[in-house]
């Protein structure tokens, strides 16, 4: 098998390599084409004869072409056609007019073949005038067909010449009519309408063709690309400009009129000041003067039972240890649904794969929930005190009810409202809102209990009292609202 090392992207080493073998004849042609960013893409495509192909074993699957992709070029193509010719096409992008040259050097070596070639892209534009926007491109440098072989490097696979044969053997073959076997052909492809002084031009393409042998050419191309499109939206901006300064002096004139014609206290502003006043009179009014505990609100989570957060304490856990390969965000998602009442436990049960066993995994969930420690002789001093009590949460209504029986709250809750009758969860205002409908009484006069700060803040901010609820192991925050350790704290210091 034969590999073809590259130094350099040297596709012109399969030429060299196949021409020193025989009286052949081996053509390359780089293509360049310039797109109208800046950017474009070199190709490169040598085509050697039957001759030439017939001492390459196993062509064309024997060319091993690996590092060529490792440098960034793509391989389109290595064939042999029904005539026995060989194509290796292969092509590479550059990201900008600086990375031509560069793209260029890699084919045979810096200053080998491709010389001093630069691409130039200007864009002009005069905002004021009629003329429209123009890119210019500038394609310049030198061609030198003539190079030195030695100057490519290592061509033969594994530093020996083919077939056993020395170099001085193939040099005296030749004795230095390389022009003609090698044969160099250069296409520029420009975006628009290219000229050039010294190249064919066929089909807005620029063509240069040379063999070994020739004296240096070089190269130059350029275009203009106009747009009359940027003179267009150009002048739309600038017509609007004028409109829009317009239309604001004029809102201003009339503005500045209207306030100067107006007498002092009939202008809005004054109106809608005196209008603000009597509102808050007015509120005030309706507002009692003494705030009267009439109703409390416990949250079900963090005040009745733990953990705080049922989802990561104890349903996620509970659901993973039965389903390892569940996505986790998937739960969370579908236990949102199911809180906010769009989604049914059994539909729930269904979608994490454990309808099967849902009634168990149901049971062994709430069962989970842990009573804060005195809760029932707390709830019992409430309802001899004639105090009412409501429960708000986020949970279903099949759930928040069978929690409700099995820890033995039916006689001693007045409330038990959940984010799955409301299709909304807290901290949001509507269980609170519900709440108050359904007890028929004033945010203001309710005391609210929550372990989480979060919900209290939106209650204080709806004017109920408010107090974070803490057990005996729960750090102490650094807070605004009331801290209540636990119910004895509540019943000792409140005199209930």
């Amino acid at each position: 098998m034969m590999r073809l090392r590259v130094a350099w992207i040297k596709s012109a080493l399969v030429a060299v390599a196949l021409l020193l073998l025989s009286a052949c004849r081996v053509d390359t042609t780089v293509d360049i084409r310039v797109d109208e960013d800046g950017s474009g893409e070199v190709t490169v495509e040598v085509i050697a004869d039957a001759e030439a192909v017939s001492l390459i074993p196993d062509a064309p699957n024997a060319l091993q072409l690996d590092d060529l992709s490792e440098a960034g070029w793509t391989v389109h193509g290595r064939t042999v056609d029904g005539a026995g010719s060989l194509t290796v096409t292969i092509a590479k992008r550059f990201p900008s007019s600086d990375a031509l040259g560069g793209v260029l050097a890699e084919i045979a070596g810096e200053d080998v073949v491709f010389e001093g070639f630069t691409l130039i892209k200007e864009h002009s534009f005069d905002i004021i005038g009629l003329g429209p926007a123009k890119t210019d491109y500038e394609l310049s440098g030198s061609i030198n067909p003539t190079f030195d072989i030695e100057q490519l490097g290592d061509v033969f696979p594994l530093g020996l010449p083919p077939l056993g044969r020395s170099a001085d053997s193939i040099e005296n073959d030749f004795d230095g009519d390389f022009e003609d076997v090698l044969g160099l052909t250069v296409t520029v492809r420009l975006p628009e309408a290219p000229r050039s002084a010294n190249g064919e031009i066929v089909d807005e393409t620029i063509i240069w063709t040379m063999n070994y042998g020739d004296r240096a050419v070089e190269i130059e191309a350029n275009t203009a690309v106009e747009s009359i499109l940027v003179r267009v939206w150009t002048m739309v901006a600038l017509a609007a400009g004028v409109l829009l300064v317009l239309l604001l002096g004029t809102y201003l004139v009339r503005f500045l009129l209207a306030k100067w014609r107006t007498p002092k206290g009939r202008r809005r502003r004054d109106i809608r000041r005196r209008q603000h006043r009597a509102a808050t009179r007015a509120q005030e009014a309706s507002r009692p003067r003494r705030r009267m505990l009439r109703l409390l609100v416990l949250d079900v989570h963090g005040v009745l039972v733990r953990p705080t957060d049922p989802l990561e304490g104890a349903l996620l856990p509970l659901i993973l240890d039965e389903q390892p390969d569940i996505d986790p965000q998937r739960v969370r998602d579908l236990h949102r649904l199911l809180v906010l009442g769009r989604m049914s436990p059994s539909e729930f049960w269904s979608e994490v794969d454990l309808s099967l066993v849902s009634d168990q995994l149901e049971t062994r969930y709430l069962s989970s929930f842990r009573l804060l420690p005195g809760l029932h002789p707390f709830l019992d001093r409430m309802k001899n005190s004639e105090l009412p009590v409501a429960v708000i949460g986020n949970q279903p209504r099949a759930w928040g009810d069978r929690l409700r029986r099995m820890a033995a709250l039916d006689d001693s809750i007045s409330s038990w409202m959940v984010s799955g009758d409301v299709g909304s969860t807290l901290p949001e205002p509507a269980l609170f809102e519900a709440t108050r409908r359904t007890m028929s009484v004033d945010l203001f006069d309710c005391f609210y209990l929550s372990n989480i700060p979060g919900n209290l803040d939106v209650a204080e901010e709806l004017g109920m009292a408010t107090g974070l609820f803490l057990s005996g192991n729960d750090p102490i925050p650094d807070t605004d609202h009331t801290v209540i350790l636990g119910f004895e704290d509540l019943l000792k210091n409140r005199g209930a």
